[in-house]
């Protein structure tokens, strides 16, 4: 009763929601390809395009985490948070089977020989940074018969080992 009213208009600005994508963990062996590397929507809703996913890693990186980079790409949204997933490289399986051996009682047991199964990347047993060994119980003295030989003792950065046994034959002494 004792006002009178004047209406002013104001604005409502509508800015866009913000939208936050991370890359997804990947993990793979050592020596293989790069898996497919995914993104997730965390918060908010992608408007139109895609991000683009980038890792340095490739199939020779050594075991270890790579960061999975992702970056604007397509994406049509102008206010995006980017989260970087990982990329795990794990040791490869390296099999090292000891070869079978044949002697005669009463002498020396020869110089056991080694089989590898499993390299990555056209390496050889260069890349181990310690040769695993052949190894038997039988000695000179020992009786005509089987022996196992085993296999221990191998180190390498990007592998990890799995050891077949052998078998040296002791055979009578004519």
């Amino acid at each position: 009763t004792n006002y009178t009213f004047k209406y002013e208009k104001g604005t409502l600005t509508v800015t866009e929601a913000k939208l936050i994508i991370k890359a997804k963990d990947k993990e793979r062996i050592y020596g293989d390809a790069n898996p497919a590397f995914e993104f997730e929507v965390v918060q908010g809703t992608v408007k139109g395009g895609e991000p683009k996913l980038t890792c340095v890693a490739d199939a020779k990186s050594a075991v270890g985490e790579y960061a999975i980079k992702v970056e604007k790409g397509t994406l049509t949204n102008n206010n995006v948070e980017f989260v970087d997933g990982k990329l795990t490289v794990k040791a490869a399986a390296l099999t090292v089977k000891a070869n079978d051996a044949t002697r005669v009682e009463g002498t020396d047991n020869p110089a056991f020989t080694l089989t590898y199964t499993g390299f990555k990347n056209s390496e050889t047993e260069a890349v181990l940074t310690e040769k695993p060994k052949a190894t038997t119980t039988a000695t000179k003295e020992s009786a005509p018969g089987t022996y196992d030989i085993t296999v221990s003792g191998g180190k390498a950065t990007n592998y990890t080992f799995k050891y077949e046994k052998g078998t040296l034959t002791v055979t009578e002494a004519k």
